[in-house]
């Protein structure tokens, strides 16, 4: 087939990923292009800025660019990658499948000139968790799907150098940051990880808290700041986040990925999944991660900070209490070539 993708977010080439870090959502799209290629499909994706390349396959081309898609060519399937606005985007031709990947909040596409768009374009609705198809009003539009998103590659490549737990450090990372739980999660690590596990470090890529810790973001309080300054000799880190690769190589070295999960709407959980494909266990209160991870298999949905505490202090310190997990989560993971295949069944 000949797949044509549309993002609309940052503008960005494939490369970026080994230069610097880019978010989530677009290191998805790049690594479902890829997979796409790989299912024997071509694929032409287009982004808000970037170069003009082919790599891996992939035809990268500009959002809007004059010459059509695939140089004329018919198009089988449009993917419009999670700004329903594409969806009337001038190169996705009148006959071709169109599909909606959309990991936001399903009250959005509500309004009635979106769903006349969903309506009249036939549009396939794919969310990334059901609890965003059960809130979802179906009147008038096709059925929505749920297909999980996978892990990027990088991950579940690092992960293949670390399969004993003394080739992993005793390290716990997270990805939270200021408005997504960090600060309890420090108070957690200092109150119940630090006395029993004096040498274990806790590593936070988190660019807001890096910056205040700078003191270049005064968006963040003086609290935050001071509570994980008082946190560093209990072995608290706060670090900048790094390019794809080099963050695959940092989880897939841990052997714990603390994520909160009582604030914020995440409905694509793909930390959690890229965790998961570097056999590394979660631990977590919630939200999306209770879709994630199988709870006493690969990780853990603890009720309370001395849970949260006691599963990360086992995770960083019991050779069999990590291995179990972390075999798991490698024997279970989830890749982006298992999402093309889903998709291409549309």
């Amino acid at each position: 087939m000949k797949i044509l993708m549309l993002d609309h977010s940052i503008g960005f080439d494939p490369k970026d990923r080994e230069a610097r870090p880019l978010g989530t959502t677009q290191r998805a799209f790049i690594a479902l292009a890829e997979a796409l290629v790989a299912r024997g499909h071509k694929v032409e994706a287009r982004r808000n800025g970037g170069i003009d390349k082919d790599m891996h396959g992939v035809a990268w081309r500009q959002l809007d660019a004059e010459l059509p898609p695939f140089g004329g060519d018919a198009v089988d399937t449009v993917i419009a990658w999670r700004d329903p606005a594409l969806l009337s985007h001038a190169s996705i031709p009148a006959d071709a499948k169109t599909i909606l990947w959309f990991d936001g909040d399903p009250t959005k596409l509500n309004a009635d000139d979106l769903r006349l768009v969903l309506h009249d374009k036939e549009v396939q609705i794919v969310f990334t968790d059901d609890a965003q198809k059960k809130s979802f009003e179906t009147d008038l539009v096709k059925k929505p799907i749920v297909v999980k998103p996978g892990a990027v590659t990088a991950f579940t490549m690092a992960s293949n150098m670390r399969w004993a737990f003394e080739s992993r450090e005793e390290v716990a990372v997270t990805v939270a940051n200021t408005t997504t739980g960090i600060a309890q999660i420090v108070r957690i690590w200092e109150a119940y990880v630090a006395p029993k596990a004096p040498k274990a470090i806790l590593e936070i890529y988190a660019y807001d808290l890096f910056m205040a810790m700078a003191g270049e973001n005064d968006q963040v309080s003086d609290d935050i700041v001071d509570l994980v300054r008082s946190a560093i000799d209990k072995g608290v880190r706060v670090l900048h986040p790094k390019p794809e690769g080099d963050m695959a190589e940092t989880v897939a070295n841990a052997r714990a990925f603390l994520h909160h999960g009582k604030y914020g709407t995440d409905y694509a959980g793909q930390w959690i999944v890229d965790a998961l494909g570097a056999a590394t266990p979660v631990v977590s209160y919630g939200g999306i991660a209770k879709t994630r991870v199988e709870d006493g298999k690969t990780g853990y949905i603890v009720p309370d900070e001395a849970a949260y505490g006691n599963i990360t202090w086992q995770l960083l310190t019991d050779r069999s209490f990590f291995s179990t997990q972390s075999e798991a989560a490698r024997n279970d993971r989830r890749e982006w070539i298992h999402v093309a295949g889903e998709l291409e069944k549309i």
